[in-house]
């Protein structure tokens, strides 16, 4: 999450490693790296689940002292889904526990103004999610899979875009964001089968995409 000065990492305000698969963190090397190189001194905060502290610890210590410079501060999660794990300006973080194959968390960011965004993580359709995100404005969800594969997708720890349709549905968001899909999907194949179940936008976002939030 970057507060103010959109797109400049220096403004990076905090970081969530929702579960360490290496999709999911084999970046943060590379961005501490280079933030390091960039001057920064701010304290910036990298939040993991308490099961993923010392893999995290030892993904970093792989480049040495480098890559432990001051500003840079690991803590623990709260998954509780009501307890705010990061708070700053009014704008506060949440997690939730997913199902996935590997412990993972959901995470949701309540602005100041009062808009909602919710991000599922890697996760087979988890109903309580819906209720996590209740009247997000943007709900992100991955949906690695079609419906004709659903049974190996829930097999691995997956969702559909179905899945990820019915939960947004079931949440009222306004507006739907499928990721996660694989390198050779045809994006317009996931949107057609999610907005066959969620009436709202449905879109599958290119790399850099940037979402205005109203409220913020």
């Amino acid at each position: 999450m970057a507060e103010g000065g959109l797109g400049d990492p220096l403004q990076l305000a905090a970081v969530v490693i929702t579960h360490t698969h290496p999709d999911h963190v084999y970046g943060l090397p590379s961005l501490v790296h280079n933030l390091r190189l960039l001057g920064r001194t701010a304290p910036l905060p990298i939040f993991v689940l308490p099961e993923d502290l010392d893999r995290v610890r030892r993904l970093l210590a792989v480049w040495g002292a480098e890559m432990h410079p001051p500003f840079l501060s690991l803590r623990t999660l709260a998954v509780d889904g009501v307890t705010p794990f990061w708070e700053q300006m009014g704008h506060r973080l949440y997690a939730r526990p997913v199902d996935h194959s590997v412990p993972a968390c959901a995470v949701r960011c309540d602005l100041r103004g009062g808009a909602r965004v919710v991000y599922s993580s890697d996760t087979r359709p988890v109903e309580a999610l819906a209720q996590f995100g209740r009247d997000a404005v943007i709900m992100v969800h991955e949906a690695t899979y079609l419906d004709a594969d659903a049974a190996h997708a829930h097999a691995v720890g997956h969702s559909t875009a179905t899945d990820a349709a019915r939960i947004a549905a079931q949440a009222g968001a306004a507006r739907l964001v499928l990721v996660h899909l694989a390198p050779e999907a045809d994006p317009s194949r996931w949107i057609a089968e999610a907005r066959a179940v969620f009436p709202g936008p449905v879109e599958v976002p290119d790399d850099g995409a940037i979402y205005p939030l109203d409220g913020g």
